[in-house]
């Protein structure tokens, strides 16, 4: 990659929420993975409903929920991974509403910024 390009690491986790969870159990996965934000190397944390419009082929395989985490390196990523929060949050907010064990894929990439944010700079 090129010196001058930025690189990051994505944490990508693809969830498969019980269909008998309540608002309540949603919202504290929704604040607890929220709260991830405040480990050191995070950019950006989301985490949302996974969703088919009627010109789109649903390919979920079942998935509900995705995570998408941007951290600053993979030395960030596993400061992340071992971080007493994202220990915590797993354990309480996303394990017990699971019908099954999560995906997780872990990448670099270069960031290349859109052309209205490449403007504003």
């Amino acid at each position: 990659m090129s010196g001058s390009q930025s690189t990051v690491i994505d944490h990508i986790v693809l969830l498969k929420v019980r269909p008998d969870v309540t608002k309540d159990d949603m919202k504290r996965l929704i604040d607890g993975v929220n709260s991830l934000n405040a480990i050191p190397g995070v950019i950006t944390i989301t985490v949302g409903s996974t969703f088919v419009e009627e010109w789109m082929a649903d390919r979920r395989d079942g998935i509900t929920h995705s995570l998408s985490c941007r951290l600053e390196s993979k030395d960030a990523l596993k400061e992340y991974q071992d971080h007493p929060l994202h220990v915590r949050v797993k354990a309480e907010c996303i394990a017990p509403i699971l019908a099954a064990p999560p995906v997780a894929i872990d990448y670099e990439s270069a960031v290349v910024l859109g052309e209205e944010q490449r403007a504003d700079k």
